[in-house]
C-alpha cells in the first residue's frame, strides 16, 4: 500500500476529524471568495453607476474679457467671442478619436422669453438626452417627449400657478405643461425647460447652441486625451474639464476599493488563523500513533509524506467547495447591495484555492517535523 492510498484510508477512518479539519478551510476561503467576489462588483457597479451620473466635460464659445476706458476713465469691460456653437458641433465632437469614451453629447441653449406673461430663462435640451443628461432629476408629471412640451423648475410652476396638464404660451406658441421639476438648489428651478428646437425658434436661434455637456466614461478616464481631442476639433470652443467631478468619481472608486481589499485581508487573516490552528492541532493529536508508525519501521520522510498527503487532500477539498459556495453565496447576495448584473469572478476562486491549500500545507509542517522526529522509545513509552 502507496502512501496515498494510506492517507486516504485515514481521512475515510477518521471522518469526523476530517471535516473538522477541513471546515475551518471551508468557512475561511468560502467568506474570502464571496467578500472578494462582491467587492468586485460592487466597484463595477459604482463605477457603472457613477459613470451615467451628469456630466464631465463642458463646452462653451471661446471668449475674451476686454477693458474699456479712455485715459483715467474705466468704462467697464465687454465679452467678446471668437465663434458660436451650433448643432453642427455636436457632429464634430461625436467624430474624436475617443468616440467610443463618450456616453452623451448633451448641447443646451439658453434664451430669454416669456411664458404666460411673464420674463424668464428657457432652457432648451434635446427631449432623448434629458434622461441621459440629468438622470438625477426628479419630475412631477412625465419628461419631455416631443415638441411644445415644456417642464417647469419648481420656482418657475409657482409663479405661473401652473402644474402637469397646465399650459404655458409664449408669443403665439403654446406648450403643454409635461411636468414640474423638484427643487434641485440649482438654476434650472426658475427655468422653463423644452426641447431644444423650441427655444431655437422662440431665442431666433436656428441650430444655436450656448454650450455642450459632454458625459466621458469614466473607466481609466482619459479626460486630459479628451479634451484636448474636442479643443482640436472644434478650434473656437473653450473644452474644459469639471475636474471636482472626475476626482470625485475616482476618489469614489478608489476608496471603495480599499474598504473592499481591507475587509478582505482582515477576513483572509481570520481564515489563515483558523486553517493553522486547525490542522495544526488535528496533526498534532497524532504524535502518539506517528511515533507508532516510526517504531515498526516508517521513515521520518514517510510519515512527513503521508501527514501532508492527508493535509493537502484535506485542504484541496475544502478550498474547493469553500471557494464554489463563495461564489454561489455572492451571486445570490449581489441584488441586495444594489448589483444589477452580477456576475462570477474566477479571480478570487482561484486565489482563494491557492490560500486554503498553501495555508493548510504550511499549518501542517511544524506538528508534522515534531511528531516525524519522534523516537521510537518515545512511542512506545506513551502507549
Amino acid at each position: 500500500m502507496n502512501i496515498r492510498k494510506l492517507a486516504w484510508k485515514n481521512l475515510l477512518r477518521r471522518k469526523t476529524r476530517a471535516v473538522f479539519t477541513g471546515l475551518g478551510i471551508f468557512l475561511g476561503i468560502g467568506t474570502f471568495v464571496a467578500l472578494a467576489s462582491l467587492t468586485a462588483q460592487m466597484e463595477g457597479a459604482v463605477r457603472d453607476k457613477l459613470d451615467k451620473f451628469g456630466a464631465n466635460i463642458l463646452v462653451t464659445p471661446r471668449a475674451e474679457q476686454l477693458s474699456l476706458g479712455f485715459g483715467d476713465i474705466s468704462l467697464g469691460g465687454a465679452q467678446v467671442a471668437h465663434a458660436k456653437l451650433t448643432m453642427e458641433d455636436r457632429k464634430a465632437i461625436e467624430s474624436i478619436a475617443l468616440k467610443d469614451r463618450l456616453r452623451i453629447v448633451a448641447p443646451y441653449l439658453l434664451a430669454a422669453a416669456d411664458a404666460s406673461g411673464k420674463d424668464f430663462v428657457w432652457m432648451g435640451v434635446s427631449a432623448a438626452d434629458i434622461g441621459q443628461a440629468r438622470p438625477w432629476w426628479k419630475i412631477s408629471g412625465s419628461t419631455i417627449r416631443e415638441r411644445e412640451e415644456v417642464i417647469l423648475g419648481s420656482e418657475a410652476a409657482a409663479a405661473l400657478d401652473k402644474g402637469p396638464g397646465g399650459t404655458v404660451t409664449s408669443g403665439n406658441r403654446k406648450f403643454r405643461v409635461a411636468g414640474v421639476l423638484a427643487p434641485t438648489g440649482e438654476k434650472e428651478d426658475a427655468m422653463v425647460i423644452a426641447d431644444i428646437r423650441d427655444v431655437q425658434a422662440l431665442g431666433k436661434n436656428p441650430k444655436g447652441v450656448t454650450f455642450f455637456e459632454v458625459a466621458a466614461l469614466c473607466k481609466d478616464c482619459p479626460v486630459e486625451d479628451i479634451v484636448a481631442q474636442i479643443g482640436g476639433a472644434l478650434p473656437g470652443a473653450k473644452v474644459s474639464a469639471i475636474r471636482q467631478v472626475v476626482e470625485s468619481r475616482k476618489a469614489a472608486v478608489d476608496q471603495f476599493r480599499k474598504l473592499g481589499l481591507g475587509v478582505s485581508a482582515i477576513v483572509l487573516a481570520i481564515a489563515g488563523l483558523m486553517v493553522f490552528v486547525t490542522v495544526m492541532g488535528s496533526v498534532q493529536e497524532r504524535t502518539r500513533e506517528i511515533g507508532v508508525l516510526r517504531a515498526v519501521g516508517f521513515r521520518r520522510r514517510a510519515i512527513l509524506s503521508l501527514l501532508f498527503w492527508e493535509s493537502g487532500w484535506v485542504s484541496l477539498v475544502s478550498s474547493v467547495s469553500g471557494a464554489a459556495v463563495g461564489l454561489i453565496a455572492a451571486m445570490l447576495a449581489s441584488p441586495l447591495f444594489g448589483i444589477e448584473r452580477g456576475g462570477i469572478a474566477p479571480s478570487p476562486a482561484l486565489i482563494g484555492v491557492a490560500i486554503g491549500m498553501t495555508l493548510g500545507l504550511l499549518g501542517a509542517i511544524p506538528p508534522a517535523r515534531k511528531a516525524a522526529a519522534l523516537s521510537p522509545t518515545e512511542a512506545i513509552r506513551s502507549l
